[in-house]
């Protein structure tokens, strides 16, 4: 039985590629319907009842987010398909959602929807996540970032200036929090520096990742030690004590 799907996006063209991409790739899902904007994408939720939805987050008369809201209580899954800039990008993965950069590339679109269809109505978090990607697009002035993390057993929603650091292993990263949580992700610490590193933190050995805001002390030597505030020590490579050092500067 095939997959009902709806396109929402404010671009003709875009919309048409999409809906070709997925008849040549994804022949198990079915495109039922196509919408521009919040007020058109509300009626065709509300009349077609997809089962999953491609979101542009711009669109012609609000955002997907205002679409989103107003279609509250429907059971569907999102995809959002955006040509945001990397500082969005950075949101929307901190954010744990799903998502296709334009121009959407076909390996990525069939994983995409493989991992769709296998959640859908059983990603209970959704809204959650939603909301931590509009904290981060349409930040309150104050309120700190967060981000979600996903582990094997549950998600949890971590407010980024209490993660005191993170700690490479192989392909899985330990984040350590102020209030002793010590959360295993399936994600490399790679992918923690670039998420993170604009948000204060300094990658100071290739298994360490530190929030500099939670630094201690530094302790010299030919790499040297840093002191967490929560105690943990965490050494500095030598090919990254000036990098450190420097980024340690600008704090102050």
């Amino acid at each position: 039985m095939k997959l009902k799907a709806l396109i929402v996006d404010d671009e003709v063209n875009a919309r048409q590629a999409l809906f070709n991409l997925l008849k040549m790739y994804c022949p198990d899902i079915e495109v039922v319907g196509e919408a521009g904007g919040v007020k058109e994408g509300y009626a065709q939720v509300a009349a077609l009842k997809p089962e999953l939805v491609f979101l542009d987050i711009r669109l012609n008369d609000g955002t997907g987010f205002d679409m989103l809201r107003k279609t509250t209580g429907n059971d569907y899954r999102v995809i959002f398909v955006t040509a945001y800039d990397q500082y969005a990008l950075n949101a929307i993965r901190m954010s744990a959602v799903d998502y296709l950069l334009k121009p959407i590339n076909p390996t990525e679109l069939v994983q995409a929807v493989e991992k769709a269809v296998d959640l859908i109505h059983h990603d209970d978090a959704f809204k959650t996540k939603i909301q931590v990607l509009e904290d981060h697009l349409s930040p309150v002035s104050g309120q700190a970032k967060r981000i979600i993390l996903n582990t094997a057993n549950s998600i949890h929603v971590v407010d980024i200036n209490n993660i005191i650091r993170c700690e490479s292993d192989e392909n899985y990263t330990y984040i350590i929090t102020t209030d002793d949580q010590s959360i295993l992700v399936s994600k490399t610490l790679k992918e923690f520096d670039e998420l993170l590193t604009p948000s204060g933190f300094c990658r100071v050995h290739q298994s360490h990742l530190v929030n500099m805001y939670q630094i201690s002390s530094y302790e010299k030597g030919p790499g040297g030690m840093i002191i967490m505030k929560n105690k943990d020590k965490v050494p500095v490579s030598g090919r990254r004590k000036d990098y450190f050092l420097k980024s340690l500067d600008l704090l102050t």
